[in-house]
């Protein structure tokens, strides 16, 4: 879905998009739904939608399978999210998904396909799973398609809303260093400065908020770097017991995977993160190897720069399994 820039930094607008806009202003009772192990991209639109809502008089409701990481508790109405694995949704509702790319990724919904829902997101690889789907693989976050449809919704942008549209765009967009950053996200950004973002407090707020116990937990990854510099593929691993010992959060992993792509010549990096029944794995890729074409083969998702899975399989077997894999497909 191809958007054409107008003097004003708004786009035409697609005819699904008018529609998501429709079906917002129709019903008066939203509930908002964040993906597991939520990002920045996430729960900023989340952020975004729920403030929007309440200051417009409607009902909303914003949850997810996962908690909100202390990273992002600065983000409006974080206080008002809720953790929750089911849901039985009210009648007159509507069904919001943000930056899922299925709804197994989030709250297990009764009786969904009778429920009007919409679907905003801009993987690739999103399922359409909704009544109306706004998926737009060309946006460098969903942020952006939430800039979009808030715009179109009758008020302007209050400062709130701003926060979390530049927490989710700045995010999922690597500080605008990843390819999947246009010139459409720069205008964006350029809009929501205009209404009062501080870039140096965003940031500040984003990225220099971490504990010395994550710090520490960095510091084994980081000690145990596996780095082939012919390939330039890096890699490194944390345990469970790594996190008991630190006292770091899983939450406090989040950019790990990113900073091993700060080695110089390097073109993809993994980070495994044991849990209980599990392995998570972090990718990220700036190279010719697609980090969504590795989550996909293992049943995950993404973006070729950012992508995730899960691997039921013991640390160790894990690590064995990602070294094949990289040894067999990128030799």
């Amino acid at each position: 879905m191809m958007m054409a820039r107008t003097n004003n930094t708004e786009m035409l607008p697609s005819d699904t998009l008018l529609e998501v806009v429709a079906e917002l202003c129709k019903y008066p009772k939203w509930i908002l739904f964040s993906h597991e192990q939520p990002d920045g991209d996430t729960l900023g639109c989340g952020s975004a939608f729920f403030r929007f809502a309440t200051r417009s008089g409607k009902s909303a409701r914003w949850m997810g399978p996962d908690p909100i990481p202390a990273a992002y508790a600065f983000l409006p109405g974080s206080d008002q999210y809720e953790v929750a694995h089911d849901l039985s949704a009210e009648e007159g509702s509507l069904l919001v998904f943000i930056d899922t790319t299925t709804p197994e990724r989030t709250l297990s919904v009764s009786s969904i396909s009778g429920l009007p829902s919409v679907n905003i997101d801009h993987h690739g690889d999103n399922t359409r799973f909704a009544t109306v789907n706004l998926v737009d693989p060309s946006a460098g976050a969903t942020a952006e398609l939430a800039w979009e449809i808030l715009l179109r919704m009758g008020d302007s942008l209050s400062l709130d809303e701003a926060m979390g549209l530049y927490a989710g765009l700045v995010t999922d967009t690597g500080r605008f260093s990843y390819s999947c950053t246009t010139s459409r996200s720069h205008l964006i950004a350029s809009d929501l400065l205009e209404r009062g973002i501080r870039p140096e407090l965003m940031d500040l707020l984003l990225y220099c908020n971490l504990t010395p116990q994550a710090l520490r937990l960095r510091g084994r990854a980081f000690s145990r770097l596996d780095y082939d510099p012919d390939r330039g593929i890096a890699y490194t691993w944390l345990s469970k017991s790594d996190f008991e010992e630190t006292g770091a959060d899983f939450s406090e992993t989040e950019g790990l995977s990113s900073d091993l792509l700060r080695i110089r010549d390097s073109q993809f990096s993994a980070l495994l993160v044991e849990n209980n029944a599990s392995v998570r794995v972090s990718l990220r890729s700036r190279g010719k190897i697609s980090a969504a074409d590795v989550a996909h083969r293992h049943g995950g998702g993404g973006h070729p720069n950012a992508a995730g899975m899960r691997l039921p399989l013991p640390i160790e077997r894990a690590i064995d399994l990602f070294k094949e894999e990289m040894l067999e497909s990128h030799g």
